[in-house]
């Protein structure tokens, strides 16, 4: 850093030069940033430093005008060895030059020899000439000197060795005004407290001491010695700020002295550096609490929070702010204050914090508060007033309707600020628009009553305005809402002033587009009220306005007329009302099925009081009436019910078959469906239909709400009418559903098993029939106790049956190439058939087992047969193939003897009193297998006896 002050020479008599006392500047720069004893101070930033002083130089004769030269004639006049007085003046003047030139040349590159030339001269001089009167001057030049060469320390050491010695020098304010800047550049602040004190010490003796007072506080604050700081500034804020009590901080400064205001606001600004690190608005109230108020002390309060404001510390500005209120809670400032507290927390995005504030100012600065005492409010505070309470009451209420569960309280919170605003400022221009939020808030806080005499209010009370249409209509609907939420025994007198309401709001709006919705809950008010008559006077006034009545709205009069005649047992009227309204329902309408029954309802009590004066056939139309007029209706079951019971009991079984029907296809989830299903298949049964009737018993054997025995019987009932009926399509799944359902008992089931045998054969569906058949052998066989010789011999021929099934399919299967990949399949077939049938030789029955040795014997011979017809390979040469062909006759013969074995086993048994069909069919298999033995002989004793 380099400090270049102006320096003069006395006039000399070769070079003219002048001579001045040497002042210094402030050094340029910034203090580097230290920490602030306070802990909400973190650093004081580098801003905050003050600038550079600029030292005002006392100027003497000019310097000649070319420096080297002047140079250059001193050195020649030392050349001239003059008196000792004249060698150390020219040698002094000559250094003088050189710092004056690398002032004026800003350095340089031979700055820093020049500058040590000079130092060389003025510490020989002081060597030379230790008692020299005029060495403060050298000495205050040494300092120049180094600290331009960057020497700032020994600068300082030369500074204090010329106070030291020359105590009473008039260079001295200069040089401890000059060693304090230093010292302060090296951050000494201890020692720079020191020095700017000696100034000031000085008073009018010196220049100095309005900076040297700056800097002293500056010095104070650097150190932490924040209350001395703010003392030593207020004393300059106190001089410099125009008398009397200061309010307006903009004003105060300038009105400042002349030239001044800068000074003022950095010396506020210091001051509040000072408070912000011991602790802001606490510490200000503690510092005038200590030492009393300044006259000026809004100002401080003002700077401070700013400041802070503008470090972006907002809750700090704002308790900045606010310790100005909580100090002086009576001052005519405070409310001013306490808006700099909102402003400060809105600035900082505290959307709560300001919210706590507005409700603090609106609470402290109300017209009734205590701050007021008794004397009217100003405007000033009453426009702010007017603005925080609607905040606050908007506030309130939107926070509420975000969360209308969890935040109901907060409704009444915003009704009582709408409240106070009516109270304050009734005739505000926007009192109907916070009338109605009152209201409104009044409603959603659950005050539904207060609500409906708020809303009255706002569309009566006032002159019309763009809600008065709206506050009456919400004015019904909130004594309405109100009648829904009082205790039962208060409703009544709740639904009456809604009517009231809605009737006033009627005939004071004409016009009113919702005049007919109102008129028609009013009308169903009346009704539950019980005042019928009335009732159906408003529900008629709506139906003379047609016109502007939408079909919705007619629907409900019609709907309030039916009830009421309903109630009165006009039946007949009733009907009509309600036929009016059903017209005007629409199809998909949630209500038509209400409507459909009310208006069914007249019919039906017309039609029970036919059938009490015994008019039973009268009866019977008015109940299928009700459905041709209203097929929807919820009591058209009952209604056709009862015309069909009332049919059987007329054995008019034709007419009641055909009720009962329709009865079933509209009303299919009825829970007379049962009972409709009994008489239906009754009806049936009556009238020789066995079809009609299987498909009622079985519906009814197949619903679980039935006994057991109920739906076993039915199901029974359901097969063998189908049968009877000749109808095999459906009597098979009939069968087969009871012998699901019911296997027990035996006997029963078994006859179903076989008549779903007989049926799978009639429709050649040997799939089923081969099931069956072998469902009827494993029921036999599982039977145990129940095993009966019916249920065995059965057993027996299904056995039988599912062989010859066995062997008709494996006589459809040929061997063909590969054989190894189709004889597997035939020899499959054949042992199947062949278990089958040594199967039913087991049950004893003779019959049977003839049977089923014949087909066996011809099993075997067509498997040999089949082995002899297989295909042969393509390949083959005549030798080959003739030796292929002995293969497979080879294969085959022993099939052919089982066959002649199985036949011959049959004929054994003629001795044995057994000779049918089947012994004569093995006979003539042998005849045609062995001719040579069985063919030329008759049947005679000769044959059994080779058979033995």
């Amino acid at each position: 850093m380099r400090l270049r002050p102006l320096l003069s020479v006395s006039a000399h008599p070769l070079i003219g030069a002048a001579s001045a006392a040497l002042l210094l500047s402030a050094c340029g720069g910034t203090p580097a940033v230290v920490k602030d004893a306070a802990p909400s101070i973190r650093e004081t930033i580098k801003k905050e430093q003050p600038a550079a002083q600029k030292l005002h130089i006392q100027r003497s004769d000019p310097v000649a005008p070319d420096p080297d030269k002047a140079i250059a004639n001193y050195k020649k006049l030392l050349e001239l060895a003059p008196d000792d007085a004249t060698r150390a003046e020219a040698m002094r003047r000559m250094a003088d030059l050189q710092v004056q030139t690398d002032d004026l040349k800003g350095g340089g590159d031979d700055s820093a020899a020049q500058l040590a030339k000079s130092m060389g001269t003025y510490e020989q001089l002081l060597k030379e000439r230790p008692g020299d009167p005029n060495n403060d001057r050298v000495l205050y030049q040494l300092a120049r000197a180094q600290q331009n060469s960057g020497d700032t320390d020994g600068a300082i050491k030369t500074l204090a060795k010329l106070n030291s010695e020359f105590p009473q020098s008039k260079l001295g304010g200069d040089a401890h005004f000059r060693r304090a800047e230093l010292l302060f550049v090296r951050e000494r602040f201890t020692e720079a407290e020191g020095e700017y004190r000696i100034v000031m010490d000085l008073r009018e003796a010196t220049p100095f001491y309005e900076p040297a007072q700056y800097k002293y506080g500056w010095s104070l604050y650097r150190q932490a010695k924040y209350d001395a700081a703010i003392g030593n500034f207020f004393e300059v804020l106190d001089r410099e700020l125009p008398p009397g009590e200061l309010k307006d901080s903009e004003a105060a400064v300038s009105a400042a002295k002349k030239g001044k205001s800068d000074l003022v606001k950095d010396s506020l600004r210091v001051v509040s550096l000072s408070l912000a690190a011991q602790g802001g608005g606490v510490a200000a109230n503690e510092y005038f609490q200590k030492h009393g108020d300044a006259r000026f002390f809004p100002l401080v309060y003002d700077a401070l929070g700013k400041l802070l404001l503008e470090r972006e510390r907002y809750t700090d500005a704002a308790e900045a702010f606010a310790a100005f209120t909580q100090r002086y809670p009576t001052h005519a400032l405070a409310p001013v204050f306490q808006s700099q507290v909102i402003t400060a927390y809105e600035q900082g995005g505290f959307r709560d914090l300001v919210i706590r504030e507005k409700e603090r100012y609106a609470t402290v600065y109300d017209p009734q508060a205590a701050y007021w005492s008794g004397r009217p409010a100003t405007e000033a505070v009453l426009t702010e007033l007017r603005k925080h309470m609607e905040d606050l009451a908007r506030h309130y209420h939107a926070l509420a309707q975000s969360d209308k569960a969890k935040r109901q309280g907060d409704f009444l919170v915003a009704a009582k600020w709408y409240q106070r605003i009516l109270e304050v400022f009734p005739t505000d221009p926007k009192a109907p628009e916070i009338n109605m939020l009152f209201a409104d808030a009044l409603l959603d806080g659950g005050k539904t009553q207060q609500a409906a005499e708020q809303y009255a209010r706002t569309a009566y009370d006032y002159k019309p305005h763009p809600k008065t249409a709206d506050a009456a209509l919400a004015s019904f609907q909130a004594y309405e809402k109100h009648a829904k939420e009082v205790p039962a025994a208060q409703r009544p007198a709740a639904l009456r002033l809604a009517v009231d309401s809605g009737v006033k709001l009627a005939d004071r709006f004409e016009y009113h587009p919702e005049k007919l919705k109102v008129l028609t809950q009013a009308a169903e008010d009346l009704y539950e009220l019980k005042a019928l008559d009335e009732a159906i006077g408003v529900a008629q006034r709506v139906l003379t306005n047609k016109p502007s009545a939408t079909s919705d709205l007619q629907r409900i009069a019609y709907s309030v007329i039916g009830d009421s005649q309903f109630a009165q047992k006009r039946y007949p009227e009733a009907e009509a009302a309600f036929a009016s309204e059903l017209k005007l329902t629409a199809a998909n309408a949630p209500q038509r099925r209400e409507v459909s029954d009310q208006l069914a309802a007249s019919i039906y009590k017309q039609g029970e009081e036919a059938r009490a004066a015994g008019n039973l056939r009268g009866a019977v139309g008015h109940f299928l009436r009700l459905g041709e007029v209203v097929p929807d209706a919820g009591i058209r079951p009952n209604a056709e019910y009862d015309a069909a019971s009332s049919l059987v009991d007329m054995e008019d079984w034709p007419t009641a078959a055909k009720t009962l029907e329709n009865f079933r296809t509209r009303f299919p989830s009825n829970n007379l469906v049962p009972d409709v299903d009994k008489k239906l298949a009754m009806s049936y049964q009556k009238d020789n239909k066995p079809a009609q009737a299987a498909g009622a018993y079985a519906r009814i054997a197949q619903r679980q709400t039935e006994s057991p025995q109920v739906r076993q019987e039915a199901a029974w009932l359901t097969a063998t009418l189908y049968d009877e009926a000749k109808l095999p399509a459906q009597s098979g799944p009939a069968y087969q559903s009871y012998v699901g359902a019911f296997p027990r008992p035996l006997d029963r089931s078994m006859q179903a098993r076989n008549r779903l045998v007989e049926i799978a054969r009639d429709g050649r569906n040997s799939e089923q029939e081969l099931f069956w058949l072998r469902e009827i052998v494993n029921a036999d066989a599982a039977a145990g106790g129940e095993r009966t010789d019916a249920t065995r011999a059965l057993a027996a021929k299904s056995s039988l049956e599912i062989g010859r099934l066995s062997a008709a399919q494996a006589k459809t299967l040929r061997i063909t190439l590969p054989i190894e990949k189709s004889l597997p399949a035939k020899q499959k077939a054949v042992e199947a058939a062949i278990q089958s049938f040594n199967r039913a030789g087991t049950y004893g029955f003779a019959d049977v087992t003839t049977a089923a040795t014949y087909e066996l014997g011809v099993l075997q011979l067509d498997f040999a047969k089949s082995l002899n017809d297989s295909e042969r390979p393509r390949n083959l040469s005549g030798l080959e193939l003739e030796q292929y062909n002995l293969l497979l006759e080879e294969q085959a013969f022993p099939f052919e003897e089982k066959a002649i074995e199985a036949h011959e086993s049959n004929l054994r048994r003629i001795p044995q009193g057994i000779y049918d069909e089947w012994v004569a069919k093995s006979y003539k298999a042998l005849a045609q297998i062995a001719p040579g033995k069985y063919a030329k002989r008759e049947q005679g004793e000769e044959i059994y006896e080779t058979l033995r």
